[in-house]
């Protein structure tokens, strides 16, 4: 379960993660499938999505059932707690079935359905709240963040008791240890109503170290998940099978934002890569991007003669387009300051050598042939322009 950062809140402008169907042949039935994360990022000030989500149940019409199949890890609270509302409002009985994990947020999703249905091999597992806080905070600002948690986990726990039966201190107890159980031992908890056994067995993968649950990402580091979950593995290997069946799935996306991982557990970037996919993608997508414009911004600052100095910022000492337009200039400057004094100092040694300095005034010249000739060319001018 996850709580959006305290203070730069994302709006959710994704793909829908969730997915409703009317039964063909059937306007009193209706189905909802949350496969994966229950939201990308955080419902919290975010109309839009919402909206979304209830406009979608509304178009359902008057049915008279709802069945809401769950695979998810988890994902945010708001958005787990405004689905769970929205369904338990809605007149059509709702019955929630886990077909393979009902974990942490979507725990939420289900405690708020009319019956829960659990397949004989599907997980069921609970853990503490957790908040990404991606900011610099002040000792009120992180007393504020406890608060939050402290709120959203009674409200959980709370949940967490009406559904079961047990007392909220029991709820409490559980959530603070984390406990996975099984479908059978979530029923004697009181969080499911009722065990399938005839449905069919949920595949099991090891995906790069992160647990999948048909086809579907866990947001869960394979080796925290329960041994009766790994047992039950089909494929230990770590490369991702090939034309892996996707129908009827919202999505089978890898965020990286809901995870159990422990921060003393990152030690690679290979570990920061598995516990949190998204985050890394966009690091590096974010980087590339900038160093794409700074060549560009380089190579566009460039001028005839400054090649060198350009593959030096690009490649070899890279720095920004504006220090380099700075060494630029400087460099130009500099040259043109030697120039002028290679000028100044080569003429003043022609003039030494050839003698020019020893030559002294010429004579007057005639001056009256050099006024002739000028009122002659002055003349041929004005004939030339048309002037009298």
């Amino acid at each position: 379960m996850s709580k959006p950062n305290s203070r730069t809140n994302q709006k959710m402008t994704n793909d829908k993660f969730w997915q409703f169907r009317n039964l063909a042949g059937d306007d009193q039935k209706a189905e909802l499938l949350l496969y994966g994360d229950i939201s990308e990022r955080s419902w919290w000030e975010d109309a839009a999505t919402p909206k979304r989500f209830a406009d979608d149940l509304a178009a359902l019409g008057d049915v008279k059932e709802i069945t809401v199949y769950i695979n998810s890890g988890g994902g945010d609270v708001f958005a787990a707690q405004a689905i769970g509302n929205m369904l338990e409002r809605n007149a059509a009985t709702v019955t929630a079935h886990i077909d393979g994990l009902c974990a942490s947020a979507a725990t939420i999703v289900a405690c708020h359905a009319d019956k829960v249905v659990a397949a004989a091999d599907s997980s069921y597992m609970v853990h503490p709240v957790s908040m990404g806080v991606c900011d610099y905070l002040t000792a009120e600002d992180l007393n504020n963040c406890l608060k939050a948690l402290e709120t959203i986990r009674s409200s959980i726990v709370t949940l967490y008791a009406k559904k079961s039966g047990k007392t909220e201190d029991e709820c409490a107890k559980w959530m603070d240890e984390t406990n996975w159980w099984t479908a059978t031992e979530a029923k004697e908890k009181g969080f499911v109503d009722e065990v399938d056994d005839e449905a069919n067995d949920s595949v099991v993968e090891n995906r790069n170290g992160i647990l999948f649950v048909n086809s579907i990402s866990m947001n869960t580091p394979f080796n925290k998940a329960p041994n009766f979950v790994r047992s039950r593995v089909v494929d230990k290997t770590t490369a991702q099978p090939e034309n892996t069946p996707q129908a009827d799935q919202p999505g089978n996306k890898t965020h990286g934002e809901v995870t159990d991982m422990d921060i003393k557990d990152i030690k690679t970037v290979d570990d920061l890569r598995k516990a949190c996919p998204d985050m890394v993608a966009k690091i590096e997508t974010e980087a590339i991007n900038a160093e794409r414009t700074r060549i560009q911004e380089i190579e566009n600052a460039t001028l005839p003669g400054a090649e060198d100095e350009a593959n030096e910022a690009k490649f070899v000492k890279p720095i920004d387009s504006a220090s380099f337009a700075k060494a630029v200039i400087a460099s130009m400057k500099a040259k043109q300051q030697k120039q002028s004094k290679d000028y100044l100092d080569k003429a003043k040694a022609n003039a030494q050598t050839s003698g020019a300095n020893n030559i002294t005034n010429p004579p007057p010249a005639n001056p009256e042939p050099e006024k002739a000739q000028e009122k002659g060319l002055m003349n041929a001018i004005r004939k030339m322009n048309g002037v009298k």
